[in-house]
């Protein structure tokens, strides 16, 4: 076996990161339910994800990964384009290098972490739904608050929000929004 491969395989190297809990989307996402929020991913290694008894190489799409304080972290494997795909990889174990985990700060909150704080956020449509100004870490269904240009709060379920689009250079993001949410 190729030597580099080898140590992806040798279980007394591997750590169980967590357990695939859910897909996300329409586009493959995953949300994976994490042993220890204490570590990030290093996404430029490939995880492991155990499908009947092997262990699979996954790699991460780049800039896919999103923490929360509860442990679950919202990603995208670079192989899986589906709600479909992901769906058969719920309740899978994933497992990671003991080199390839990243220690993080406890005290750094999911606030600290999101990529999209301050950024205007627009929705499916191209309307400006306001500026992202706070995650409500809820376990389970954390938040996005938006304030719009009267200063009310719009809330949209990070869970339910797909990220279309987004401009770091003019700092906006294009989400979908559920049907009806805008509504109530």
């Amino acid at each position: 076996m190729n030597k580099r491969l080898n140590k992806y395989f040798e279980k007394s190297e591997l750590v169980l990161l967590g357990q695939i809990a859910a897909f996300k989307g329409t586009k493959g996402d995953v949300v994976l339910h994490t042993e220890s929020p204490a570590y990030e991913i290093n996404e430029t290694e490939p995880v492991l994800v155990e499908t009947d008894g092997y262990l699979v190489p996954f790699f991460i799409e780049a800039d896919s990964v999103f923490y929360s304080k509860n442990g679950d972290v919202s990603l995208k494997f670079d192989t899986v384009n589906s709600a479909a795909e992901a769906g058969r990889l719920a309740g899978k174990k994933v497992f990671v290098l003991k080199d390839d985990l990243i220690e993080t700060d406890e005290e750094d909150g999911f606030d600290n972490d999101f990529k999209y704080l301050n950024y205007s956020c627009y929705d499916q449509n191209g309307r400006l739904l306001g500026k992202i100004v706070e995650v409500d870490d809820i376990p389970g269904n954390p938040l996005l608050i938006i304030h719009d240009s009267f200063d009310k709060e719009v809330l949209v379920p990070v869970n339910a929000a797909e990220i279309l689009e987004e401009n770091d250079i003019i700092q906006t993001v294009k989400i979908t929004v559920p049907d009806g949410l805008l509504e109530l």
